[in-house]
């Protein structure tokens, strides 16, 4: 992969000549982390290019290698090169025998031994010393059927965060890609390949000696001094100004901008791109910029560009970055949603409503895009899915005669209330959007003219996870309590990761001395549990705040009343017994709750565990919680399913 003899080459490929070459993942590299987000993203990128793009090249990014013989060693691209990896290999499995992407995708991942050839048998990606991740892809993806025969321990492995990580995340992006050609079945899969082998591109950097291949990294990685899109758009609209005096004073303004940016730079220049287009990102920025904004006459290069990036500079330093540091309630929220939020892709559309209504209306217009964007994202909406509804909102400001139309335009920021609603009242803990949920509620407690930076934060379990057999906790609360309200949200709370580690297992009277009491000023969320509760944490009093915290979240979410009524509420109205909302909440979900086990039943729950079946499959067969049947297999096979 070099240039003739050169000790540093580079140059364009296509992926089908990226996977004729063999590449080694060293042991001094991170391991495999693309999350199903990352690799959903790919996937819809690849479907939408190879459709409405079929000629054009596709943009994937860049990779960098030690040149060794007959080998490379991935210093830069694993995750890339490894989702591909593992695609092609999905692809083998998944495709019709009497599909060419089977034959074509055997060859992308193994090579096959010839002894007369003299062919060694090899494998296209390989990783050096993690044995565990190098026997798994042996077994599970070297050979045609592998993944096919192995499927239910990958579906296994792919939900065990016990697994690891690499493993784990391999196992994650193939069932990402079962779900995504079943719910997919119009993708041509012939057509689908042939544009991802030959219209997908990358850029390859190689070096010779590992200190030159270190060396490239670093350049390019750590400080910050990569190939820049900033300043090839610079240099491309600064060729369309005549005047050198002005041609010199935009590149003055331009480079004064980029230096405050800094790394940001080209993620400012995304949000440009995303206010001018109004659609999602389908091709690396340089390209985008050139054939869809310039040459599809959305903004003229030169003047009229560099002034349309500066106004919206302007705008960004007021809006998001608020420059002046101005206490108000959308300075407030703002920087609740630059603290909380999973991305950033909602930044251009505040930026295109105060480009064109300013201040008026605009903090019931975040509120509405952050609930929207935040409600997605708890129904399970994908990030594609997401990003177009955002853009959907820009199309409608740029439409849009007044502020109300923007307002009042509910359907632009309705969401499925029924699986919101549900979703935030069953186990929330561990969710990406868990920690945006609760800054919301921080936001609705505090004083919207004082702003704290909290630093690190993190949270926080009231009732641990892991309670010691001694504690207060075992005595106020019986196993299946301890497992249906852990991870709920009305027993999670903000706080500072350094006291996080400390709290640990510890009594609710001891929390309240070492966390609350100390730093009561902290987190108004925590400082209302403190209030409310300053005697004791108990089944009782955690079902009282998880009503109360998904009653706020009601209201601030705007949920209409049909879909917030629960039958537990209903419940509590009518009876008055001992935890009746937590029983009977049970019950409704688990009709076998609380009832005795007959001796069938324990045989049956015996034979079906060692035949393989997970707890959660349990759960569905005999319609009991998670605490009744772990703690029943417990009894009946001597096994601590805590451990």
């Amino acid at each position: 992969m070099k240039s003739g003899n050169k000790e540093i080459g580079f140059g364009k490929q296509k992926i089908a000549q990226v996977f004729e070459e063999w590449y080694t993942v060293p042991s001094y590299q991170r391991h495999y982390v693309w999350e199903s987000d990352n690799v959903n993203d790919m996937l819809d990128d690849f479907a939408s290019n190879y459709i409405e793009h079929a000629k054009e090249e596709y943009f994937l990014g860049s990779y960098i290698i030690q040149s060794k013989d007959n080998n490379n060693d991935l210093l830069d691209g694993q995750q890339r090169i490894t989702t591909l990896f593992l695609l092609f290999a999905f692809l083998r499995d998944y495709a019709d025998s009497s599909c060419d992407v089977k034959e074509t995708c055997v060859d992308l991942i193994f090579q096959k031994a010839n002894k007369i050839k003299q062919i060694p048998e090899r494998i296209r990606l390989s990783y050096e010393i993690r044995g565990n991740v190098k026997k798994f892809i042996e077994e599970y993806l070297m050979t045609p059927g592998s993944i096919t025969q192995h499927w239910d321990e990958i579906v296994k492995k792919a939900n065990d965060k016990k697994e690891s990580t690499s493993i784990q995340r391999m196992c994650n992006a193939l069932v990402c890609y079962n779900e995504y050609f079943t719910t997919h079945e119009e993708i041509d899969l012939d057509a689908f390949l042939t544009f991802i082998l030959n219209n997908v591109v990358m850029i390859y950097i190689s070096a010779d000696s590992l200190e030159d291949a270190f060396r490239l990294f670093s350049v390019m990685n750590d400080r910050g001094q990569k190939l820049s899109n900033a300043d090839i758009l610079k240099s491309s609209n600064l060729e369309k100004i005549e005047d050198d005096g002005e041609m010199n004073e935009y590149a003055r303004e331009w480079e004064k901008m980029q230096e405050d940016l800094g790394n940001d730079f080209d993620r400012f220049l995304a949000y440009v791109r995303t206010m001018l287009l109004k659609k999602r990102q389908k091709m690396n920025l340089l390209d985008e910029y050139d054939k869809q904004v310039f040459k599809a006459g959305k903004i003229k290069q030169g003047k009229e560009f560099f002034n349309y990036v500066f106004k919206a500079y302007e705008d960004y330093n007021k809006l998001i970055n608020l420059a002046g540091n101005e206490d108000s309630e959308y300075c407030t929220l703002i920087r609740t949603l630059n603290e909380c939020m999973p991305s950033t892709d909602w930044v251009p559309v505040i930026l295109a409503y105060g480009r064109k209504f300013g201040s008026d209306g605009l903090l019931e217009f975040t509120q509405k895009v952050a609930c929207k964007n935040i409600a997605d994202a708890v129904c399970g909406k994908t990030p594609s899915y997401r990003i177009d509804n955002l853009n959907n909102i820009i199309n409608l400001i740029e439409k849009a005669g007044n502020t109300s139309d923007v307002l009042e335009a509910h359907d632009y920021y309705s969401f499925n209330e029924q699986v919101f609603m549900a979703n935030i009242q069953s186990e929330i803990y561990g969710r990406r959007y868990t920690y945006a949920l609760l800054m919301l509620l921080e936001y609705k407690y505090k004083d919207k003219s004082e702003w704290k930076d909290f630093g690190t934060t993190s949270i926080e379990h009231i009732l641990p996870q892991n309670p010691k057999a001694t504690s207060q906790w075992v005595k106020d609360f019986n196993e299946e309590q301890r497992d249906y309200y852990t991870h709920r949200i009305g027993n999670l709370c903000l706080i500072g990761r350094r006291k996080n580690s400390s709290l640990g297992n510890l009594d609710y009277q001891e929390k309240l001395k070492r966390y609350f009491e100390k730093n009561i000023g902290s987190f108004a969320s925590s400082q209302k549990i403190y209030k409310t509760y300053p005697n004791a944490w108990t089944p009782d009093t955690v079902q009282e705040n998880q009503e109360r915290v998904i009653k706020d979240l009601i209201e601030i979410f705007g949920i209409n009343d049909s879909c917030s009524n629960t039958d537990h509420q209903s419940y509590i109205e009518q009876h008055n017994t001992n935890h009746p909302s937590y029983m009977e909440q049970q019950k409704a979900v688990y009709p076998n709750a609380y009832k005795p086990w007959t001796e069938i039943d324990d045989n049956k729950l015996v034979t079906l565990y060692k035949e393989g079946k997970s707890v959660n499959e349990l759960m569905n067969i005999f319609l009991r919680n998670r605490g009744a049947i772990k703690s029943r297999l417990s009894k009946l096979t001597g096994i601590d399913f805590d451990k």
